[in-house]
């Protein structure tokens, strides 16, 4: 598996919440979400979306997990209704490219972890990021961010 190295810096950021079980109900929320940004005249297609499930299924209860999506934006950007207003903290990411199809992401969740190890790096505690450009979405693709040290 390719991947490449990259060092995100912290930012603001206008995000969607679903919290509840992931499936469904995540993928409204995206919908909605690229929805909204397209109805932010400013953005254009220059934008990038960041899909962050807070929470890890196996630990926590299901309907208590929380799934953002959002975007990266300017500080004196004016975030609308109904948007929230957050920070994303940033970080060093392994970030992989792959067809976004339910066979690549399931063939990528089968290799990722022993993948990272075979790299000798370390996985930081912190969410997996789903992340996909304008350009990305309209070629079926997403990268997949791993936090490492």
């Amino acid at each position: 598996m390719k991947f490449t190295i990259e060092e995100l810096a912290p930012s603001k950021i206008a995000f969607f919440r679903n919290v509840g079980e992931y499936g469904e109900a995540n993928k409204m929320l995206m919908e909605s979400f690229k929805q909204w940004v397209q109805n932010q005249k400013t953005l254009k297609n220059q934008y990038t979306i960041l899909a962050i499930p807070q929470d890890n299924p196996d630990v926590s209860p299901k309907e208590q997990c929380r799934y953002d999506v959002c975007i990266c934006i300017e500080r004196d950007f004016h975030v609308t209704q109904p948007a929230q207003v957050g920070t994303f903290a940033g970080g060093k990411y392994a970030v992989f490219l792959l067809d976004h199809t339910k066979e690549a992401v399931s063939e990528f969740w089968g290799k990722v972890f022993s993948e990272i190890t075979k790299q000798q790096l370390a996985i930081r505690p912190e969410p997996i990021i789903e992340r996909y450009s304008a350009q990305m979405i309209e070629r079926h693709l997403c990268e997949i961010l791993v936090p490492i040290h």
